[in-house]
């Protein structure tokens, strides 16, 4: 099929035929648009060159508008008059809380940490349509630019507003009903004996932990991979082995228990945004939220120092008459070399 192709007026080419017209000569329109006279001159030489008609006829007082000029004035007066009253509600729409907010996140961030306190955030919100994107179909990405970003990675690009919101300390996980039925692990040895759900991205990062923890990741049996938190949590949940996961998760999931090890490798999660896209009341609104759900100070386990989960107790919102939901027990300790003689 033959495709036309025409040249079409441009909006700013429009804009300022319809400014020299409004003021009456070129020199005031470029005053007003803060443009070099020439720029204007040639602004709407090209527009008349595209519309093939003559707009306005120059004189010693200024400007006339001819035939087709006065036609295109009237059309231009109409699609200034559209673009401030768009202006003004967007603007309107952006001082007020209201309209969509995508976020992206990883899927353990998202789907432990976020989904639970969403309805909260919801009915609190009840004009805020949340989209939540956790990459994981990158063919297939929900609609729009991400309004605001959650990532492990730091931020490099300069007009980003990149601020620190959690520290995630991780350490081995298994289920109380898993420990029951095999044993909490006394020793390396016994650790190693243990099926281990393995999440890839942790030999991303193995670079920046401790030699000694890395070692003993390498060591145990992977008898699970994943790429995905949502997954490694629900199998270690079950009971299908041990599992290198966030503190985090102790203070979500009683039946949780943390196994002692002497390192306690953690990642810094970082919340992004556009500086622009900081300034609208919705994003404004779902950045204060997210500062709520991962505040260090009524949380503690996302401080930048290891708190140890059994201090977890009076942060959580528990009977205290019931025993507390966390237990770290049974210290993992590496075997020391033996001096050669």
């Amino acid at each position: 099929m033959a495709q036309v192709v025409r040249q079409k007026a441009d909006w700013s080419d429009v804009r300022v035929f319809w400014a020299v017209a409004e003021l009456g000569s070129f020199g005031a329109a470029a005053r007003a648009l803060k443009l070099g006279l020439t720029t204007v001159t040639r602004t709407v030489d090209r527009l008349e060159s595209r519309l093939n008609a003559k707009l306005l006829t120059r004189g010693p007082q200024g400007v006339t508008l001819t035939e087709a000029g006065a036609m295109a004035y009237d059309r231009a007066l109409s699609m200034e008059r559209v673009a401030e009253q768009l202006e003004r509600e967007i603007l309107d729409r952006e001082k007020a809380p209201e309209g969509q907010v995508k976020l992206t996140a990883p899927d353990g961030i998202a789907g432990l940490f976020l989904a639970p306190l969403m309805p909260e955030f919801i009915r609190a919100n009840p004009k805020i349509n949340l989209v939540v994107d956790c990459n994981l179909w990158p063919d297939r990405p929900l609609q729009g630019e991400a309004d605001v970003a959650l990532t492990f990675q730091e931020p490099s690009h300069p007009d980003m507003v990149a601020t620190p919101l959690a520290h995630f300390h991780y350490a081995l996980l298994a289920a109380r009903d898993y420990l029951d039925l095999y044993g909490m692990p006394k020793s390396e040895s016994e650790l190693l004996a243990h099926p281990y759900v393995h999440h890839v991205a942790q030999s991303h990062h193995k670079e920046t932990w401790k030699p000694a923890y890395g070692a003993l990741v390498e060591l145990i049996q992977k008898r699970i991979e994943t790429n995905s938190s949502a997954v490694s949590f629900a199998a270690v949940k079950q009971g299908a082995g041990i599992g290198l996961m966030p503190t985090a998760a102790l203070a979500i999931d009683p039946s949780l228990v943390m196994i002692e090890t002497p390192d306690h490798p953690a990642l810094r999660l970082w919340m992004v945004h556009h500086r622009e896209t900081g300034r609208s009341a919705r994003v404004r609104r779902v950045i204060d939220w997210l500062k709520d759900v991962f505040n260090p100070k009524v949380m503690p386990w996302y401080r930048a120092e290891f708190v140890h989960p059994r201090e977890f107790a009076p942060y959580l919102d528990i009977d205290a008459t019931q025993p507390a939901p966390i237990a770290a027990v049974a210290p993992i300790r590496r075997r020391r070399p033996v001096p050669s003689s």
